[in-house]
């Protein structure tokens, strides 16, 4: 049986908006705060406020970001376990965000996770050099993502786990045979099968 778990990213796997953490690299942390603060409380909408706080960190490389990550990764407690374990069983596992790939990377490193999907800035070699509107995907961006990994394994005997924990996972979540939420808000908990407030309760649920 080929198994397959999808996960989302910030608040899932990680405590902290990650892109606030790394703006703090150029020393925007704060900006980039009470940019996201705005979105969260209907200021402002659309990727615009996005954008600018992916183009603060214009010239800012891939190795600033490992070593600013390095200093504090902000996982949840137990994902490392989690993660260790879903390695040993041979899952084929895919993190879907729609926080810039640079730093998805450097989780993928870290957790040795098959595929990553997320937002693609204009780079120069692995330097960030700027992103807009154009660069993102469209809505159904982590559904998409997430399908076009399971469609590369054929094989009818599958089984297929998901994780997020906000509303913005529900379609992506859809996919999944077995349905977890985590922390869960803006109702994702009534389109699950599981609501945990440990990641490390995962593991009594795999094959």
């Amino acid at each position: 049986m080929k198994k397959i778990f999808l996960f989302d990213f910030d608040g899932t796997l990680v405590t902290e908006d990650i892109l606030d953490v790394v703006c703090d690299i150029v020393g925007k942390k704060e900006e980039s705060i009470k940019i996201n603060a705005d979105v969260i409380n209907g200021k402002t909408t659309g990727l615009k406020p996005l954008c600018t706080r992916i183009n603060f960190l214009n010239g800012v490389t891939y190795q600033q970001i490992k070593d600013k990550l390095d200093q504090n990764n902000y996982l949840r407690q137990g994902v490392v376990e989690l993660f260790k374990i879903l390695n040993e069983k041979g899952y084929i596992t895919v993190l879907s965000s729609g926080n810039i790939e640079p730093v998805l990377k450097y989780y993928q490193e870290l957790l040795n996770i098959t595929y990553i999907f997320g937002s693609c800035p204009n780079m120069d070699g692995d330097m960030i050099v700027d992103i807009s509107e154009s660069n993102f995907k469209g809505h159904n961006f982590k559904y998409e993502s997430c399908l076009e990994v399971i469609e590369k394994y054929p094989e009818s005997d599958k089984k297929i786990y998901g994780i997020g924990d906000s509303a913005v996972d529900i379609q992506m979540l859809s996919l999944a045979d077995v349905k977890f939420a985590i922390e869960p808000k803006g109702g994702l908990e009534n389109h699950v099968d599981y609501t945990i407030s440990d990641i490390k309760e995962i593991i009594d649920y795999l094959d």
